[in-house]
């Protein structure tokens, strides 16, 4: 049974047992009745918009699954055929001392074929690691 349906049944139940006859109570059950059919009304309310915020939160996420499949696509690397998954993994450096000026610095090895020559932060000179 709705609530409507159990405002209408205490109406009823009021209206059959001649409580009119007692004005004081006659008000207060008035006073009540109308104190839930309110209370109803804003439920109603309440769940129509609660209905409301349902739809607009499910073409949010399936906006937000459009856009997620698409930063995926993003992501994509057309040369190996892989994602780019690896951006977040740490970087490796290597210690290395330049033969000119004896300076310590590290470096990245991937980055690097194998036959280029590194060059110096310090002085700028190239040399075979």
């Amino acid at each position: 049974m709705s609530a409507r349906e159990k405002i209408a049944y205490l109406r009823g139940l009021i209206e059959g047992q001649n409580i009119a006859e007692n004005a004081g109570m006659s008000k207060f059950h008035e006073a009540l009745l109308g104190a839930f059919e309110a209370i109803t009304d804003e439920l109603d309310e309440i769940a129509s918009e609660q209905a409301d915020m349902r739809e607009y939160v499910e073409d949010l996420e399936d906006e937000m699954m459009s856009i997620d499949g698409a930063s995926e696509n993003d992501a994509y690397d057309s040369e190996d055929d892989a994602f780019d998954e690896d951006e977040d993994e740490e970087e490796e450096y290597e210690p290395a001392t330049c033969p000119e000026c004896g300076k310590d610095f590290f470096y990245q090895p991937d980055v690097y074929d194998e036959d280029e020559d590194l060059l110096c932060p310090h002085c700028g000179k190239p040399f075979k690691q």
